[in-house]
């Protein structure tokens, strides 16, 4: 195996072994797996609400407006009957409560029933099927899943060339299975699951920062960023891994760099600033944990 030198121009091309490797992510699956957590996250949120309602008394609050006052009261359902309760705050805030939890919970239900509805579909599918037939069609034909699968632009950045951090190129002790020289062991563990699957990514990038909405008046540009790799959402998403807080000042530092990847814009798609969403970053915890590391990359390639 060639270790590939780090000073070197490269391409996030040069990190992919095998084109047609982007077969083994299921896409729809990917998504099948997002959408059902969201449903089992609405679902909860929905029994913690009809918990809730059930210790509120049923009665919803009216409030009219009198000359420069306002007043409020009560209204029983069943009866239809009205009672005045301007001077009792609390009764008034219960009430308010209850009537903004009864607006929630129905909006949770009709989003839980189109998402489960989505799910449940027998054209998804029929989608899914046809799409991983093409998928592998492809593949089999020797062509390049990541030049069907990311944009044309997001291939013109995949194809772009750059030049990785070039300080201190003695921290670069560990590397990838294809032969990427990295600074942790940990960043390798990332590295290995973009290759193995097929995504293209840049390690140590620049990443240069503008101080206004378009590309034209650089800020600053002091930060390397760990991973950057194509999303499934048509742009690029930049990785933080933060692996050394037992190094003085690391902790503020992150925290700093956080800010303003938050606070100012980062173009790596012409005229398409990084979104919020594509920020992510990860910590050790995140890669000793399967499941905590499968969450990971998902936020990484759908970056939602």
């Amino acid at each position: 195996m060639q270790i590939q030198q780090t000073l070197h121009l490269r391409t996030a091309r040069d990190s992919v072994q095998d084109h047609s490797a982007l077969i083994q992510i299921n896409f729809l699956s990917l998504l099948d797996e997002m959408v059902d957590e969201q449903v089992t996250a609405a679902r909860k949120e929905m029994e913690s609400i009809r918990q809730e309602l059930s210790l509120i008394e049923n009665m919803s609050l009216h409030i009219h407006h009198h000359g420069e006052r306002f007043h409020f009261s009560s209204y029983e359902k069943e009866t239809k009957r009205r009672f005045g309760i301007s001077e009792d705050a609390d009764r008034i805030y219960r009430l308010a409560r209850r009537g903004h939890l009864e607006c929630k919970l129905k909006a949770l239900e009709h989003h839980s029933l189109k998402l489960s509805k989505v799910l449940d579909a027998t054209d998804w599918a029929q989608h899914r099927i046809k799409m991983n037939r093409d998928l592998k069609r492809y593949a089999k034909a020797g062509l390049d899943l990541s030049r069907i699968l990311f944009t044309e632009e997001q291939n013109d950045w995949i194809d772009r060339s750059y030049t990785p951090n070039p300080f201190h190129p003695e921290n670069l002790m560990y590397h990838t299975n294809g032969g990427i020289l990295m600074r942790s062991n940990s960043e390798t563990k990332i590295g290995n699951f973009f290759e193995a699957v097929g995504v293209p990514y840049r390690y140590d990038d620049l990443v240069t920062i503008y101080s206004g909405h378009t590309p034209d008046k650089p800020f600053k540009d002091t930060y390397f960023a760990d991973f950057k790799a194509p999303n499934l959402l048509g742009g690029i998403t930049v990785h933080e891994h933060f692996g050394a807080f037992h190094f003085d000042n690391y902790s503020d530092n992150a925290l700093k760099r956080l800010n303003d990847y938050r606070r100012f814009s980062i173009y790596e798609l012409e005229h398409k600033p990084v979104r919020a969403a594509e920020f992510t970053w990860s910590f050790e915890a995140d890669l000793k944990d399967p499941a905590l590391f499968q969450q990971l990359i998902r936020r990484i390639l759908l970056p939602l």
